[in-house]
């Protein structure tokens, strides 16, 4: 198997997925999966057999697996291999244990059990939280006793065991969304549960219950403490959310926004339109909001440095129209690295002396002046963060007026840093890290300080840890609100972009050789490649389009 698809051993990850998938790896390696992403087909259950008669216990043992990637009726079907006893006792909710093939070894262990030998690709929360964990061949235990002649299940790891075709085709992709601190933006939280009639009432207990633990500190739910929901009802499309009496005491603009976070959450179940909050059984009459925004979107055309100028090349040509207000101030400051902020009113650039910001109508103020620095990146404040590439530990946020704020991190492993892009939200970063164990790509929440400080990032959450391939590390991109890119370099000069949306999987894609340097757009056709060379490419199809040369460097939109 080549090196880019082998998955480095995740400490303790299969212990955790045995005992129910209580949690998932937040930090360590974690490279590419096969595990293909679930695709957008309508809610489905797979047609289980029951038992036959004078089945073996292997028959039962495959039987069971089968019937349990069909959750109809609560698995109704794969009960059935169970016995009466642990059939109240298994919990296929636990989690899931999601390997690579379906042909798996099945081997008796006793006479009255057997195991599974299985190499995971990833594993599923209680959650439903996805994570690409260590391929090490695992066995599970099961264990057989007769009930009226026929073998049953007695014992089972929680949770299911699926293949990877099978759970893409079983379970979705939904996000949860919650709000940044100034409740401004919606931050997606990506979860996968199965396509069945109780997945609303799954995502509404989720969402009460809040965000995915890396998440914590960055985002906030408009539900408060000891909210609840009983079953949701789909009529007509719409879904109609019961909640208790500590959700219904809530002021008109925090049930507003209860409501803005349902209706989005529920933008993934094909069966709901709209949304309507009940208490006591008597619908609520909630006041409508501006919309948060859910996507920062940015221009669509590439951002550039070429011939000594800087701004959007022109749609099938070869000019630059110049960013309004700041090109000028740019391209005098010699740079080798902009971040355009949100507005394309504010801009962190990197120069031979350091890190300054440009403002539109404002002379530039120098923030950074240490050597080795990286990219800089920018948040909706104006908040530029800055580190040089030796010190990832010296992470720094510049206030608008210049003033620095060490921000903690959680990386002390890391000998330097290649890459550190901020979500267009403002409530996450990205950052492409080197460490003994090679290069590694985090996502991390970031959290804001009080008072004063509010809108000062002053540390980073405890890193989730995303695909990477092995080799030089070379630069990271956000595509979307949550979806990510990494590219590295093979030792065969060869390059790598890893796709991946964060909470989901990664898929591997070649990248031209000599490719230095990526950037995202609205969409996955916007995604950019700058070579060592000077030419830009776009992604067309399953192939790389030289765009044009002489391109410097690539700039990054913060949104418009």
């Amino acid at each position: 198997m080549p090196s880019h698809r082998r998955l480095l051993v995740v400490a303790a990850a299969m212990s955790l997925l045995l005992a129910g998938c209580a949690s998932i790896p937040q930090s360590g390696a974690v490279h590419v999966s096969d595990v293909k992403p679930a695709d957008d087909s309508p809610e489905l259950d797979f047609l289980a057999r029951s038992p036959e008669k004078g089945a073996t216990q292997e028959q039962i043992l495959r039987g069971f697996i089968d019937a349990a990637a069909s959750p109809a009726n609560l698995y109704q079907t794969a009960r059935k291999y169970l016995t009466s006893g642990f059939s109240d006792e298994w919990n296929p909710d636990a989690g899931a244990v999601i390997d690579r093939d379906v042909d798996r070894d099945y081997t008796s262990t006793g006479e009255l059990s057997m195991s599974v030998d299985v190499t995971p690709a990833a594993g599923l929360t209680a959650h439903g939280q996805y994570a690409e964990i260590a391929s090490t061949p695992v066995s599970l235990p099961y264990e057989f006793v007769r009930v009226k002649g026929e073998w049953r299940i007695s014992k089972a790891p929680q949770g299911i065991l699926i293949d990877a075709p099978t759970f893409a085709l079983v379970f979705g992709a939904y996000s949860l969304y919650f709000f940044d601190p100034s409740f401004s933006a919606l931050v997606p939280d990506l979860r996968y549960f199965p396509r069945r009639l109780t997945t609303p009432t799954q995502i509404v207990r989720e969402l009460i219950a809040g965000p995915s633990p890396w998440l914590k500190g960055a985002v906030v739910s408009a539900f408060p403490d000891g909210s609840a929901s009983e079953t949701v009802q789909v009529v007509a499309r719409d879904a109609q959310v019961p909640l208790n009496s500590e959700a219904l005491k809530a002021d008109q603009t925090t049930l507003a926004r209860m409501k803005q976070q349902l209706t989005s959450s529920f933008s993934g179940v094909t069966t709901i339109g709209d949304v309507t909050l009940y208490g006591n059984q008597v619908a609520q009459d909630v006041p409508t909001l501006e919309t948060p925004s859910v996507q920062q979107p940015v221009d669509s055309r590439a951002l550039v440095m070429r011939g000594g100028a800087f701004g959007f090349l022109s749609a099938g040509g070869d000019s630059l129209e110049p960013v309004r207000g700041l090109s000028d101030t740019i391209a005098a400051l010699s740079p080798t690295a902009v971040t355009l902020g949100p507005g394309q009113n504010t801009a962190a650039v990197r120069t031979p002396t350091g890190v300054v910001s440009v403002r539109s109508g404002a002379q530039p103020v120098a923030l950074d002046p240490r050597p080795d620095l990286i990219a800089p990146t920018v948040d909706a404040y104006g908040v530029v963060m800055s580190v040089p590439s030796n010190n990832p530990s010296a992470l720094t946020a510049f206030a608008s007026d210049g003033t620095p704020t060490p921000v903690a991190t959680s990386w002390p492993e890391a000998s330097s840093i290649t890459s550190l892009r901020m979500s267009r939200d403002g409530t996450r970063v990205i950052a492409l890290l080197q460490t003994q164990g090679g290069p590694r790509f985090f996502a991390a929440a970031v959290i804001r300080g009080q008072g004063d400080k509010r809108q000062i990032p002053v540390q980073l959450g405890e890193p989730l840890a995303l695909a990477t391939a092995d080799g030089t590390p070379k630069d990271v991109a956000w595509v979307d609100e949550l979806s990510v890119a990494s590219l590295t370099t093979r030792d065969d000069g060869s390059s790598v972009l890893v796709s991946q949306q964060i909470g989901g999987p990664s898929v591997l894609l070649d990248a031209s050789n000599g490719a230095e340097q990526v950037t995202g757009g609205n969409t996955d056709r916007d995604v950019r490649l700058l070579g060592s060379d000077g030419i830009l490419e776009q992604r067309q199809g399953n192939f790389w389009q030289p765009r044009i040369d002489g391109v410097a460097f690539l700039g990054t939109q913060q949104g418009l």
